[in-house]
Parts: structure tokens; sequence; C-alpha cells
């Protein structure tokens, strides 16, 4: 819900995505505990490099390989996209000895805390060199890059979020904004991002159901997360420009006839930006300045509106409501409408049936008097 609230606190009026040319939808499920590893890929089995990888359970391999034997991750879960990888990784018992190596690839993992790291025994080593690191709290950040050889050391409780970002992307972004490549993510770790850890905070009861992430949350929520990075944390020498034009009206139809075409969310804002013969920086600025709001939140709005139509106009259950205004289930319906509107879908429904009632009554009055 808040998804454009926190764009536009990021940076105003700043929205721009390269379109993703890799291949496939990949929602990945991982559970993790001390006595077994379980993975779950929902439509494919992983490649052996997206394997091999920092996130998820290889990333919890890197995490304990050196630990002592009643050492281990007590939970990990991730949803994975070629664009993006997020990892929440949980270890009450902490990491007191110092982790493998990762190996090296072209990506950053950049790490939130969820909870308050001991500041006094967090220790990191970059390409051999070893820093303490100073106080960590809730909501700190870290950027690794994955082309240097980093370990770390923390033998306190650690709760962490991992969003993986190949470098691939970054330069998708900045290629199609006109800027140059970001050199390198640089931050003191441990810095304190609101922004960031409130995206986090809204992702994470996300986590555990990555049918949650379709193709249009997920390129928004990538979109903003990167955007962010690159201008907060990205050694580039030029600023974003700004973009003040709308959509034409043409533009403007066509959009609405496609989210019409895909209330599930999977179209991608690349495939809407080719139909408005736009590239994907150039749409996402142009919509969010003719409709006011994110393509994913326009979307959702849009859903929440079929749905008081199916309400007020029929007696479908709300199961079949869900189905028919896009929503993943009616769980989904419930609370996204709930959300919204201040009521839930049933509630709303019997508050508003006397007008319906109404309506037909005079309706049939009307052909009544006529007869």
């Amino acid at each position: 819900m808040l998804l454009c609230k926190l764009t536009k606190q990021m940076h105003p009026g700043v929205v721009f995505l390269k379109p993703f040319k890799m291949a496939g939808r990949l929602p990945l499920e991982i559970a993790v505990n001390k006595t077994h590893t379980r993975e779950q890929n929902r439509n494919s089995a992983p490649s052996p490099e997206s394997q091999a990888s920092a996130y998820g359970t290889q990333m919890a391999k890197y995490f304990t390989m050196n630990q002592p034997p009643h050492v281990a991750i007590d939970s990990a879960v991730s949803v994975v996209r070629p664009q993006m990888a997020i990892t929440r990784l949980i270890a009450r018992s902490g990491i007191p000895e110092r982790t493998a190596s990762i190996p090296s690839e072209k990506a950053y993992v950049v790490s939130v805390h969820l909870n308050h790291a001991n500041s006094g025994d967090w220790e990191l080593w970059t390409d051999g060199k070893y820093t303490k690191t100073g106080p960590w709290p809730v909501g700190g950040v870290a950027m690794c890059d994955l082309e240097s050889n980093s370990s770390i050391r923390n033998p306190g409780p650690i709760d962490w979020i991992h969003y993986h970002v190949p470098r691939a992307t970054l330069d998708s972004l900045t290629d199609d904004a006109r800027m140059s490549r970001v050199k390198r993510l640089h931050c003191v770790y441990g810095t304190s991002d609101p922004a960031v850890y409130h995206l986090t905070q809204l992702i994470l009861p996300c986590l555990n159901r990555p049918e949650m992430f379709s193709q249009l949350f997920m390129d928004s929520l990538t979109m903003t997360i990167c955007s962010h990075l690159v201008a907060q944390y990205g050694q580039t020498p030029q600023a974003i420009s700004q973009f003040k034009g709308g959509l034409a009206p043409w533009q403007r139809r066509r959009v609405v006839e496609l989210f019409k075409e895909h209330l599930d969310g999977e179209v991608k804002l690349e495939t809407l930006a080719e139909e408005c013969r736009l590239s994907v920086s150039h749409f996402a600025r142009s919509f969010r300045r003719s409709f006011g709001t994110s393509a994913h939140r326009y979307l959702i709005l849009q859903r929440v509106e079929i749905a008081k139509a199916l309400l007020s106009e029929t007696n479908n259950s709300l199961v079949e409501i869900a189905a028919q205004a896009g929503f993943s289930d009616q769980a989904a319906l419930t609370r996204t409408f709930a959300n919204l509107v201040g009521a839930t879908p049933a509630k709303w429904r019997r508050e508003h049936s006397g007008r319906r009632i109404f309506v037909e009554i005079s309706k049939g009055k009307s052909l009544q008097s006529q007869e």
C-alpha cells in the first residue's frame, strides 16, 4: 500500500527501469532448520548457476560452513527472480566463527538488520582487510560486493534480510536512464536507511507466500529498491534526470485495456511500455504523472473497484468475486479490500445491499407504469 509513498519519499518524481531480458519467473520457497534442508521450487528447478548464487539455502551454507556442529541457520525463506532475490536468514545462536568466503559473482548483497547486532563482536574481512564494525541498529544496512572476497563473524543472534542484486540489474537501470554505470555501491556498515527498512517491513508477511510476488509487483519492488540504491549509494557523477510529461490519451486508453486483461498482475512493465512505444523508465515516470501513482498501485485500486461493482451488483460468492477481480484468493481480496476501503467485503456488501434493493424496486415500478 505504501510503495508509491516510499518511492516519493526516496526520490520524488524518480522512477526508472530497464526491461529485464532474463528468462523466466522463478518463485522459490526455502525452509531450513537444524536437522535438514528443504527446497521447493513451485514452477521449475533452479539452474546450477542459480544454486551457486548467494541467496536462500546457498547463503545459509556459506554462513555455517566453518561453524561448530551445533550452529545452524534456524530458518531461511527466499523469493527469487532473475532481476533480484530476497532472502531472510535467522540464526538464534549467531555465527561464532568466521564464515567461509562467498564465491565471486557479479552481484551485490544488500543486508538489512531486523534486530540490533552486537556491535562489539561484529567482524568483517574483505579481500583480506579486517574491520570491526560500529553499532548496527535495527534497520541498519550494508552493501557487500560479491566480486570481493568477504567473510564475517557475529556470535550474537541475527535476523537479516538480504537483497541479492545482480550488477546486470543495476546496469539496466542506469543504461535506461542514460547515466554512467555504477562503479560500486558503498555505505558504512550499519548505516540507518528508513526507506529500505520500512519497505522491507511491508514485504515480510509475503515472503512465506511467493505467489504474492506477481510479475508487476516484483518489477515495481525491484525498481523502487534499486533506484534508491543507485541514487543513495552508487558512485555515479550524474544526477538522475527529472521528467514532467504524462501519457498521451491513446497511451492511457491502451494501458487501461491491458490492466483489464491482466488483473492478476502477470504483465511486465516492459510490455506496458512497449505498447505505449516508450522505454520502461519513460513509461514509469509518465504513468505516475498521468495516474498519480505507480502501475502496481493503480492495478490494486482497479481490482478493488471491480470487486465493489461485483459485490453490489451480483450475488456471486466472495471466492468467485476474488477470482473475477484478479485476486489470488478470498483471503487476499478481504485483506486488500479492508485495508483500502475500511470494511471487509462481506460487511461492505451488507451496508450497500439496501441501495441495490431500492434500485431494483424502482426499476420494477418504472416498468409497470410503462405497461
